[in-house]
């Protein structure tokens, strides 16, 4: 039996192929929709994918479920309590599937979702027991799935699910038994902050994780309510794409370029112009009403949380090599109505706007002053309480949309955030609102911190 783990950092995921060398077969479980990753992987090993296996109906990207049977012909398993509107076929506890060697019986795990199982793995040619988990978004490291994406009238709920799973489903298994989850360190759907590692032990969580140890319900439903973070508006959608089953694609939608002016009328014709460069060159122009979310990990969430579905993306590229990671975070994230980049614009003499920039400085000397900006802090929940400029107004950047219309019109404001990146995200927005007077703090609070000046840390 051979397990190859394929991460992709931008979700804080993992899916897996599991299967068996000797009989060329294979499975790929919670698959992302960029399915080359796994055919390659498959071919490299010398084997093929026969199943795509669901651990439960994802919130947080588009299932790949679909695309992998598409291109391989592999079967579809998933959980028969997800009422999955697609040929599949539907496992339910007690059920097993066989690759080769590989034994894999399913597990009834609950609680991230109502419907969730697992897959317990055992290499049925050494004679012993169990000896991997694929747990989903079941048990994590260091962690469980929350319970709350569903709603939090079901959360509590669904939390005395999971209580249950635990103690009656995977407490009994043994130590040396592989724990290979899909959410991860930088997974929005984690319900307290990740442990090391990618993968575990069950022995290692029995001894360290505090969902496992929880001795009553009670403790349980504490530990999971506990200091959630708010999570991106696009999980409220996920699960209906995925149960209905998500369109195929075929291959990866292809970018291409775009002549200034053909930009300028997408965009005017109800597109939106997506900024990936750095929040400096954004600063120093970019197209009017363009949101501002520079390439990295973060870029697909930062643009389902803030962007309804459905609109034409234009995608404004410096490196043309960025363009390989933007088109797989869209995807994933059920935006596959791509447009192209930009070239050339300011020589087409097109609109251009600017933002403008303060240093950590220029923002402490302003602070008092009559005319002084009123700083906007949009980092999560957990950094504004570590520490924050005198004076500032905490809103988070994904709630930023919701709340411009408290603001007034006729003040000016300094974004910021810890580095620069999200505070660049929420100047744009707070420009296409049509605010006048934004600045962009360069540094955010890292260099706020690092100059010397004062932090403010709420009480309580």
């Amino acid at each position: 039996m051979f397990v190859k783990q394929i991460r992709v950092e931008s979700l804080g995921n993992s899916a897996y192929l599991v299967g068996s060398q000797e009989a060329g077969t294979c499975a790929v479980v919670d698959p992302l929709p960029d399915v080359d990753l796994y055919i390659r992987e498959a071919e490299s090993l010398g084997v093929r994918i026969t199943h795509a296996l669901e651990t439960h109906i994802h919130n947080d990207f588009i299932s790949g479920s679909r695309e992998l049977a598409a291109r391989t012909g592999a079967t579809i398993c998933a959980s028969a309590a997800g009422g999955l509107l697609f040929d599949h076929q539907s496992l339910r506890k007690g059920d097993s599937l066989t690759l080769g060697e590989v034994r894999l019986d399913v597990v009834a795990t609950p609680g991230h979702t109502p419907e969730h199982i697992s897959y317990l793995a055992t290499d049925t040619s050494s004679g012993g027991g169990p000896s991997a988990l694929f747990s989903g978004g079941a048990l994590l490291v260091g962690g469980v799935g929350r319970s709350d994406l569903l709603g939090k009238q079901l959360a509590p709920f669904l939390g005395r699910w999971f209580h249950r799973t635990i103690k009656e489903e995977l407490q009994g298994l043994d130590d040396q038994v592989a724990v290979y989850p899909t959410h991860g360190g930088g997974s929005f759907c984690m319900a307290a902050p990740a442990g090391s590692g990618d993968s575990s032990t069950i022995g290692q969580e029995r001894g360290s994780n505090p969902f496992f140890q929880a001795s009553t319900e009670e403790e349980f439903l504490e530990l999971a309510m506990a200091d959630l973070p708010p999570y991106p508006t696009y999980y409220k959608r996920m699960a209906n794409f995925n149960r209905r089953g998500p369109r195929i694609l075929g291959s990866l939608p292809v970018l291409y370029p775009l002549a200034p002016r053909e930009t300028w009328v997408r965009v005017q014709d109800d597109g939106v112009a997506i900024d990936a460069r750095s929040a400096g060159d954004y600063a120093q122009s970019h197209i009017p009403a363009a949101y501002s979310i520079p390439m990295g990990n973060s870029f697909g969430t930062w643009v389902g949380w803030l962007i309804e579905p459905g609109k034409g993306l234009v995608v404004v590229i410096q490196d043309p090599s960025n363009l390989e990671e933007a088109v797989p975070q869209l995807i994933r994230i059920c935006y596959d109505s791509l447009e192209g980049g930009m070239t050339s614009w300011e020589e087409a003499c097109l609109p251009v706007a600017r933002l403008k920039s303060m240093t950590v400085d220029e923002l402490h000397r302003s602070l008092g002053g009559n005319d002084a900006p009123l700083p906007i802090d949009v980092r999560f929940g957990d950094e504004w309480k570590s520490g924050h400029v005198p004076g500032a107004l905490h809103v988070e950047l994904g709630d930023l949309p919701e709340h411009v219309d408290g603001l007034p019109r006729d003040r000016s404001y300094a974004a910021l955030c810890a580095g620069g990146v999200r505070a660049a995200t929420a100047a744009s927005i707070l420009e296409r609102e049509g605010f006048q007077d934004v600045s962009l703090v360069v540094g955010g609070t890292e260099a706020w911190r690092n100059a010397g000046h004062p932090l403010e840390v709420p009480e309580g």
